[in-house]
């Protein structure tokens, strides 16, 4: 009976090590298709030459790391991928299949009066929600506040459509929000566009999400530029709060509105995320979602990886207090 039970064991030790050697074989496959996946749609190809990209994807292929667990596996992944030239790149676990339901999304603009002088506006996250913006600004308008607070702290970034309408409220003048670079661009040029090509590159007409995503798809470099207009705008004096989870499209709108004579920025530097990034399927569990556009402001500079600074720094959590305590007169 001693034998046999030690046969036994041997037999379940065996299968549990053809298993771990199956589940092996599929996270490899997985993960090739990843790369593979990454490589061909990149915005800049040049990023995959750098050795930061090289030493992780042979980390992540590596058979020992493959052996991981799951859960493992992922926090080894989001914790190395910080050190890659950019961002954007993500392992997207897909929720269980359940069936479709009808839900109400929460708007993630909201606002309330602090006191009969100031306002203060918290956005959760920018969505293709123009028309939830633009109700807040008309209820912000009922009144002459002398003093607004625009929220982004946590705000990872989103569309545009929202963003652009609550800019156009901040100023009348125009807004050169900057330019995005596609995998054709970088095909046919190794650098930056010069000062020369901006100034012939194509305008964004369309400033919704699928008029970024046509954009992408026709163009291999473009222009975002809100015009001048006549429309009523907040004249008083406008405080942006950031963090260092304030990101992608945050960014260039925070870079852009601190030029603004009108405009303190309070808080922490930025997250240093602004890429544009498609989603891709993977397999039944995972998607993949990963820069298929660079970008840089008008003057030229690159916010991904960097971010962009605060005028007053201070931690995050006080932020909202310091306006009000220390910056509003």
């Amino acid at each position: 009976m001693k034998k046999l039970a030690i046969v036994l064991c041997l037999v379940l030790v065996s299968a549990k090590l053809v298993l771990a050697n199956d589940d092996w074989k599929d996270r490899k496959a997985m993960m090739t298709k990843v790369f593979t996946t990454l490589e061909t749609n990149i915005a800049n190809p040049q990023w995959l030459a750098r050795s930061e990209y090289r030493k992780f994807k042979k980390l992540m292929l590596s058979k020992r790391k493959l052996r991981l667990s799951m859960n493992e596996y992922k926090y080894l992944f989001d914790k190395k991928k910080k050190a890659l030239p950019f961002t954007h790149f993500e392992l997207i676990a897909k929720a269980p299949g359940a069936p479709e339901t009808k839900t109400v999304r929460k708007s993630p603009f909201s606002w309330k009066q602090i006191n009969d002088a100031t306002a203060y506006v918290d956005i959760d996250q920018f969505t293709d929600d123009a028309a939830g913006m633009f109700q807040i600004i008309s209820q912000v308008k009922q009144k002459p506040y002398k003093n607004l607070i625009i929220d982004l702290r946590g705000n990872g970034g989103g569309t545009l459509d929202a963003a652009v309408v609550l800019g156009r409220y901040l100023t009348n003048g125009s807004i050169d929000a900057g330019v995005y670079l596609t995998r054709k661009w970088y095909l046919q040029n190794k650098d930056l566009p010069t000062a020369a090509q901006v100034a012939s590159l194509p305008y964004l007409t369309d400033m919704t999400y699928k008029g970024i995503q046509k954009m992408f798809e026709k163009e291999a470099a473009f222009r975002m530029v809100l015009p001048l207009h006549r429309d009523p705008v907040f004249k008083g004096q406008v405080y942006l709060l950031i963090d260092r989870n304030t990101g992608s499209a945050c960014e260039p709108f925070v870079y852009e509105l601190k030029k603004l004579p009108n405009a303190t920025v309070v808080g922490e530097g930025t997250a240093g995320a602004m890429l544009s990034g498609f989603r891709f399927l993977i397999n039944d569990q995972y998607n993949l979602f990963l820069p298929i556009a660079d970008f840089m402001t008008a003057d030229g500079t690159r916010i991904d990886k960097v971010g962009v600074a605060p005028d007053v720094e201070t931690k995050s959590e006080e932020a909202l207090d310091h306006v009000l305590n220390k910056l509003i007169k």
